[in-house]
C-alpha cells in the first residue's frame, strides 16, 4: 500500500514536470497549438487519475518534492495542482446512489491521519519558506501562489489550527510588501487564518491591526508606482481595487472572531469605514457589498459601550465628507442603538438624541458639502425613532421637550430659518406617530399651537394672494434672484405644511386611546391662546367643547384647500407635490370627523369646505 503510495508520488511528480515542458516557452513554436492543446488536456487527465486515489500523506509528500524543483514554473504548476485538488476533495461525489471506486481515498481527504498531519505541515512550512526567503521581483508568482496555496488550505482544513499558527506571523509580516498583489493576497490569507483561529490568533493582532491601518492609510496615496512593470492608470485602479477589497476581507474576519479585543484600534476602524470615500461611495458594488458587511459586524461582534464613542465622535468629519459617509454613520448608529441593553439606554440616550438634533439642523445650515438633505435626514430620523424606542415615558419626554424648544427658537437667519429647521422638526414628529401611534397622540397638546401658526401664517398667506393678483407680463419684469429668493420661501412654506398635515392625519389616525385628544380637557388647555372662546362654554357640555376644539383646528386645515401651490414646484422632486398634499389633506379633514364621533362637526365642516 505505502509502495504503491509512494510510486504513484512520483509518477505525480513526472507528470507535472511534462505538464510544464508542454507548457514552457521554448516549446511554443516548435509544437502546434492544436497538438499542445491535446498533449495538455491528456496529461491532467493522467493527472486526476493519479490524485483520485493517492492518500493525502503520499499527496502532500509529492507536493513538498516538487517545491524543491529547480524549475520555478514547476513548483507554480505543483502549487496550482495543490489547489484544485484540495478543492475537488471537498466532497465526497455520489453517482446514482452510489461511492465512487475511490470514495475511501477521498473520505481521508476530510479526517487527515497522524501521517497526513505530519506531511501537511511540513508543507505549510515550506511554503512559509518560500515567501519569507523571495527577496527579488523575480519570485514574486511563486512566492503569490505559496500564500494563494495557504489561503486554500486553511479554508479546506479549519482544524489544524497549530500548523496555522505558525504561518500567520509569516503572512502578517508580508502584508507590508511593497509589491501591492503581494499585499492584497497576504490580507486575504490573513483573513483566512484568523477565521480558523479565532481567539487562538490573538497573539498575533497587535501586528495584523498594525499593518493593515497602515495599508489602509497608504492606499489613498498610491502614485502608481507597482511592481509589475506596467504604471498604467488602469492598472494601478485594479490594483488599488484589489488591496482595498482585501483589506475588508482582513477586517471582517478580525471584527468576527476578535471583535471583543478590538478597542485600541476601533476609532481607526471606524473612521476608515466611514470616511474612506471608496467605501462610502457604493461606486464599485463588491467594495460596497463587503463594506456593508464589516461594518454591520462592527455594530454586532463590538460592545456599544465601545464602539459608540469612536462613532459619535467623527460627526464632524462625516459632514464634512459629504452624504454617504453622514448616512452610513446613522445608519451604523441606529444598528447600535437597537442593540443597546438597559444600561446602555440610560448612559447614551442624552448623547445620542442630542447629536440627532444637532444633524436635524443640517437642512437649516446648508453646508457646501451636503447634496441631498432628505435622504440624510431621513437616516438621522430612523436614528432617533429607533432610539426612542427604547426609551421609557420619563427619559423622552425630556428629549421631546427640548426638541419642541429646538424647532421654536428664533433664528438668526431670520424666517428661513425657523421653516427649515420646523421642516426637520415635523419630518421627525411625522415618523414618531407612525411608530408610536396611540402613545405618542396625547403630546400633540404640546404641538398644537405650533401647528395653527404654521397652517395659519399670516405673512405667508399675504405671499400667497399677492402671487394671485401678479399678472404675468409683472412675472417677466421681476428680477431673477427676487423671483428665487420668493419662490424658495413658498416652497417650503409648502414643504412644511404637508408634514403639519401629514402630522394631524396621524394624531387623528391614531387618537384611540382612553385619553382622547379630540375632548374637554384638551380643549381647555388652548383656550388661551384663543381668546374669542368663552370659557364658561368650555365646561358646559363635552360634546359642545369637544366640537368648539374641533372648530379651532378645522378652519387652518380646511384653509389649505384653497392655497397656491409654488410657481416652481415641478423643478423641486423632492417637495411634496400638489397630489399628494391634496390626498393627505382629505385623508386629514376625513379622519378628524371620524375621530371627534360628533355630528355638531358636520355642518361647519361642510361649509368651511363649500367656501
Amino acid at each position: 500500500m505505502f509502495a504503491l503510495q509512494r510510486t504513484l508520488g512520483a509518477l505525480m511528480e513526472q507528470v507535472v514536470s511534462c505538464l510544464q515542458l508542454v507548457d514552457s516557452r521554448k516549446n511554443r513554436k516548435i509544437v502546434p497549438i492544436g497538438i499542445k492543446q491535446q498533449l495538455k488536456e491528456h496529461i491532467r487527465v493522467v493527472l486526476g487519475n493519479i490524485t483520485k486515489v493517492m492518500i493525502p500523506s503520499a499527496y502532500f509528500k509529492a507536493i513538498i518534492k516538487l517545491m524543491g524543483h529547480a524549475d520555478t514554473d514547476v513548483r507554480k504548476k505543483a502549487l496550482g495542482l495543490l489547489c484544485e485538488t484540495v478543492n475537488d476533495n471537498g466532497t465526497i461525489k455520489q453517482r446514482h446512489g452510489r461511492k465512487e471506486l475511490n470514495s475511501n481515498s477521498r473520505s481521508s481527504w476530510h479526517h487527515l491521519d497522524e501521517s497526513a498531519l505530519e506531511s501537511f505541515e511540513k508543507m505549510c512550512l515550506e511554503f512559509i519558506h518560500l515567501v519569507d526567503d523571495s527577496v527579488d521581483d523575480s519570485d514574486t508568482s511563486l512566492k503569490l501562489a505559496a500564500i494563494s496555496a495557504l489561503e486554500v488550505l486553511a479554508n479546506r482544513f479549519p482544524s489544524n489550527h497549530s500548523t496555522f499558527s505558525m504561518c500567520l506571523a509569516s503572512i502578517v509580516r508580508n502584508i507590508s510588501s511593497d509589491n501591492l498583489a503581494v499585499a492584497s493576497v497576504c490580507l486575504r490569507t490573513t483573513g483566512a487564518l484568523i477565521n480558523v483561529l479565532g481567539p487562538r490568533a490573538l497573539p498575533e493582532l497587535p501586528h495584523v491591526m498594525e499593518n493593515v491601518l497602515r495599508r489602509s492609510h497608504d492606499v489613498s496615496s498610491l502614485d502608481g508606482k507597482t511592481k509589475f512593470g506596467d504604471n498604467s492608470s488602469s492598472v494601478v485602479s485594479n490594483s488599488k481595487q484589489s488591496l482595498l477589497l482585501s483589506i475588508l476581507i482582513t477586517l471582517e474576519a478580525v471584527v468576527d472572531k476578535l471583535g471583543g479585543f478590538l478597542n485600541p484600534y476601533l476609532g481607526d476602524i471606524i473612521k476608515f469605514m466611514v470616511l474612506h470615500p471608496q467605501y462610502a461611495s457604493g461606486s464599485d458594488s463588491k467594495l460596497k457589498i463587503k463594506a456593508d458587511a464589516v461594518r454591520r459586524l462592527v455594530t454586532e461582534k463590538i460592545p456599544v459601550r465601545l464602539a459608540l464613542p469612536p462613532l459619535l465622535k467623527i460627526y464632524s468629519e462625516a459632514v464634512n465628507n459629504g452624504d454617504s459617509s453622514l448616512s452610513i454613520s446613522f445608519e451604523m448608529l441606529a444598528n447600535l442603538v437597537g442593540r443597546m441593553d438597559r444600561s446602555s439606554v440610560s448612559n447614551y440616550h442624552v448623547k445620542v438624541f442630542d447629536l440627532c438634533l444637532l444633524a436635524l439642523d443640517l437642512r437649516r445650515q446648508h453646508p457646501v458639502s451636503i447634496k441631498n438633505i432628505d435622504t440624510i435626514e431621513k437616516n438621522v430620523i430612523n436614528a432617533m425613532i429607533v432610539l426612542t424606542m427604547k426609551l421609557t415615558e420619563t427619559m423622552f419626554k425630556p428629549l421631546f421637550i427640548k426638541s419642541i424648544e429646538w424647532a421654536e427658537s428664533n433664528m438668526e437667519d431670520s424666517d428661513t430659518g425657523s421653516t427649515n429647521r420646523a421642516i426637520s422638526f415635523y419630518g421627525l414628529v411625522n415618523k414618531l406617530s407612525e411608530n408610536h401611534r396611540s402613545l405618542f397622540v396625547p403630546y400633540f397638546k404640546y404641538l398644537l399651537e405650533g401647528c395653527i401658526q404654521h397652517l395659519t401664517d399670516s405673512e405667508d398667506v399675504k405671499n400667497v394672494n399677492l402671487m394671485r393678483k401678479k399678472k404675468k407680463a409683472k412675472l417677466q419684469e421681476a428680477s431673477f434672484d427676487r423671483k428665487e429668493g420668493s419662490s424658495a420661501l413658498l416652497l417650503e412654506k409648502w414643504h412644511l405644511r404637508a408634514l403639519v398635515i401629514s402630522s394631524l392625519h396621524k394624531c387623528f389616525l391614531y387618537d384611540t386611546g382612553s385619553m382622547k385628544f379630540l375632548d374637554s380637557s384638551n380643549f381647555q388647555a388652548i383656550s388661551s391662546i384663543f381668546h374669542v372662546l368663552d370659557p364658561l362654554v368650555l365646561i358646559s357640555t363635552v360634546k359642545l367643547a369637544q366640537f368648539i376644539f374641533v372648530q379651532v383646528l378645522l378652519k387652518p386645515i380646511v384653509s389649505q384647500l384653497t392655497a397656491e401651490p409654488p410657481a416652481s414646484l415641478q423643478e423641486h422632486p423632492e417637495t411634496p407635490p400638489v397630489q399628494e398634499v391634496d390626498d393627505l389633506l382629505v385623508a386629514c379633514i376625513g379622519q378628524m370627523a371620524v375621530t371627534a364621533g360628533t355630528d355638531l362637526l358636520w355642518k361647519p365642516l361642510n361649509h368651511e369646505v363649500s367656501t
